[in-house]
């Protein structure tokens, strides 16, 4: 798994995208940068675009540019040390949107590329809104096929994944003041899910030989297969004109044996009708994959080194300032984030020692405009 990957998933929570700044199709512009750093020497700068023009009838089309510049201990930074690793991720979109008296629907194509992976994403959706538009719905499905492998080799040897998405959502006002979502998300994942740089050591079963010195290091191997299951309950409520309270819980399990819960609170206040600042805490607790272990003493079928696959506790908290005069908004976004790897080993000193605890950093800024 390439340092881009890692980023993309990282993120994925916090990261506020383009589009969520505007409430309408009208025609729009907006611009950004993400800054992600952890002390695990991972650093990763994201300058993002996007420009949506409206089209007759209750339609519009949106571009998206994105690039991340990557930098990292490794080309693995998810395992072990090797090399300082630099790279460069391009990623370009383009969506078609419709949204007119409660029916909407959107199509889009995303092509992405680095060094080690290119990836073309496909997305189809519609949404209605039922019951004096107090009920809404929305399904949505997506087809990504990628290509990748390692820098080392051609890309004629280079492996094909592809995942299949799909996500349901219904949406329901309980009040005035009051909202509750639940979201249903299936996720096949078919071919290469393995990083072709991350190397596993098997060691002898005493652990007072689990040293470098003892390893005999094999290629990682995952299982080509994996489905995913995710729900989501959220909960939105308006104490007053001027304070807004969130909750969300999510559960997930795939396959792979891998089971988790997420929650998270959240409040936005409005200091004025042109500002406003959000406050949110999210904890994560994941299981550890079935075939992942601490340290291997035999070659099995499927190892792994991807602390994405350990058991692992998480706690991040955001703070969100925006501001909107006329046409104009602007965001400033910070989020600071602890990891704990439950029985994660890496190297220090030549010696397979427990993985320390990891913080992360995230600090964003966009600004957008209705034109």
């Amino acid at each position: 798994m390439s340092a881009a990957r890692l980023w993309l998933c990282l993120v994925a929570v916090f990261t506020l995208q383009g589009a969520a700044f505007a409430d309408d199709l009208g025609s729009h512009a907006a611009t950004g940068t993400a800054v992600y750093s952890n002390n695990d020497g991972l650093r990763v700068i994201s300058p993002w675009v996007q420009a949506r023009q409206s089209v007759k009838g209750g339609a519009a089309l949106q571009a998206d540019l994105k690039t991340d510049f990557i930098s990292a201990a490794s080309v693995d930074m998810i395992s072990g040390a090797s090399p300082r690793f630099e790279d460069v991720r391009k990623e370009a979109g383009l969506q078609a949107i419709y949204d007119n008296q409660g029916l909407g629907g959107h199509a889009g194509y995303t092509y992405s590329t680095e060094h080690d992976t290119h990836s073309h994403t496909f997305t189809l959706g519609g949404t209605r809104e039922w019951l004096d538009r107090n009920l809404t719905t929305s399904l949505s499905y997506g087809l990504g096929m990628d290509r990748l492998g390692s820098v080392r080799e051609p890309e004629a040897l280079w492996h094909d994944r592809t995942s299949q998405r799909i996500d349901a959502t219904v949406s329901q006002l309980l009040s005035r003041t009051a909202l509750l979502s639940l979201a249903y998300t299936l996720e096949q994942i078919s071919g290469f899910q393995s990083s072709p740089y991350r190397m596993v050591p098997i060691v002898p079963k005493d652990a007072d030989l689990w040293t470098q010195g003892h390893a005999q290091w094999v290629a990682e191997q995952h299982p080509d297969q994996r489905t995913r299951h995710g729900v989501t309950l959220e909960g939105r409520q308006a104490l007053s004109n001027r304070l807004f309270l969130r909750a969300l819980y999510r559960g997930y399990l795939d396959t792979w044996g891998v089971r988790a819960n997420t929650g998270e609170v959240g409040a936005t206040y409005k200091l004025h009708h042109t500002a406003a600042v959000e406050l949110s805490n999210r904890v994560y607790w994941q299981s550890r994959a079935s075939f992942e272990r601490a340290m291997y003493s035999v070659e099995r079928d499927y190892m792994t080194r991807d602390r994405r696959l350990v058991g692992q506790v998480s706690n991040s908290v955001q703070l969100t300032l925006r501001l909107r005069w006329r046409q104009w908004e602007a965001m400033v976004q910070g989020v600071g984030g602890w990891t704990r790897y439950d029985d994660f080993r890496t190297l220090v000193s030549g010696v397979f020692a427990p993985m320390p605890d990891t913080w992360t950093g995230i600090v964003q800024c966009a600004f957008s405009v209705d034109l």
